[in-house]
């Protein structure tokens, strides 16, 4: 009875996913360059948002700001060297990052090596672990197993406050982000950030617990990806709806696609995104807010996408109606 609890809702999950992948993003029809470079983005803003808290940096909250421009350099490197070799459109949006963010100083670079080189050994750990054959197929056994493989690594010893405050748990989660067919979580490269949580490492609780939350964070991996893919669509026919008459060059649909990835841009960082002028960047943006799908937070803050797109996916025990 434990065993169809844990996989039914799994493979609920996973079916989803696929089923968008194969039938939705795999569409050229359905999913347009602008929408697959915008939700490429989005997951790697995702997937900096999940790094910054395994590895309990403070600041720096959006991908492309200046607060910690080391650790966000590292990280896109770290990121870059867990992708697959024919991976294109991540590698785009981590190039599109390094354009639009403002250029590091010296001392951030060899800040942002010396993260790297510090860190490397650690994911590639990670990797070898993942690729090892004698790993279960299933994706709940196969991430208890890295995790119980790592809980004490770099933990000074087995207590509660050691193996949670310093574990790989950040390298897992960069592998998921960047290699979720490793995880067997889908048959293409999907990136599920937050597959796991530093909880899962803590020395005071039993296996069961860590089973199960394991299970809630595969779950809520898997949910998280499939809405991501379901909400570039929404996005694109909103902008259609709003802005149903756009000439052929004009820029202001890519605008919007770059702004609904990121989340928020100011106008200087949205001129090298495209490239344009930064008073035409502004002029775009303004545009947008005409429409309500930007907010103008005041003098050198950025324009934030303010569209919300709630999305229900149907649920293992409650089928969708036909």
């Amino acid at each position: 009875m434990k065993e169809a609890s844990d996989t039914s809702p799994i493979a609920f999950r996973l079916g989803q996913v696929d089923a968008l992948a194969k039938t939705l993003l795999a569409s050229p029809a359905l999913y347009s360059a602008e929408m697959r470079a915008s939700l490429a983005l989005h997951w790697l803003s995702r997937a900096w948002q999940q790094y910054r808290e395994d590895r309990a940096i403070t600041l720096g909250p959006a991908l492309i700001g200046a607060e910690c421009a080391a650790e966000r350099n590292a990280f896109l490197t770290l990121f870059e060297q867990a992708l697959p070799p024919r991976e294109k459109h991540l590698c785009l949006a981590i190039r599109t990052v390094r354009k639009v963010a403002i250029r590091p100083m010296a001392s951030e670079i060899a800040d942002a090596e010396a993260i790297v080189i510090a860190s490397n050994d650690e994911l590639d750990r990670v990797l070898s672990a993942l690729a090892q054959p004698k790993l279960s197929n299933a994706p709940l056994e196969r991430l208890l197993a890295l995790v119980d493989g790592f809980r004490y690594s770099t933990g000074d010893d087995p207590d509660p406050l050691s193996a949670t405050a310093r574990t790989p748990c950040w390298a897992i989660n960069l592998a998921a982000a960047a290699r979720g067919d490793l995880f067997h979580l889908s048959e293409t490269a999907l990136p599920f950030p937050g597959l796991a949580q530093r909880r899962l490492f803590r020395a005071d609780r039993g296996a069961q617990d860590r089973r199960s939350d394991a299970r809630e964070s595969l779950l809520e991996a898997l949910h998280a990806t499939a809405c991501d893919i379901v909400r570039l669509p929404r996005a694109a026919e909103v902008f259609v709806r709003e802005f149903p008459k756009q000439r052929t060059n004009s820029r202001l649909y890519l605008a919007w696609m770059l702004l609904f990835g990121l989340g928020g841009l100011t106008p200087a960082q949205l001129a090298r995104a495209l490239p344009a002028t930064k008073a035409g960047a502004g002029k775009l943006l303004r545009q947008l807010e005409t429409r309500h799908l930007a907010r103008d937070q005041g003098p050198f803050a950025p324009f934030l996408c303010t569209l919300n797109i709630p999305v229900a996916m149907p649920d293992w025990r409650y089928p969708s109606p036909d």
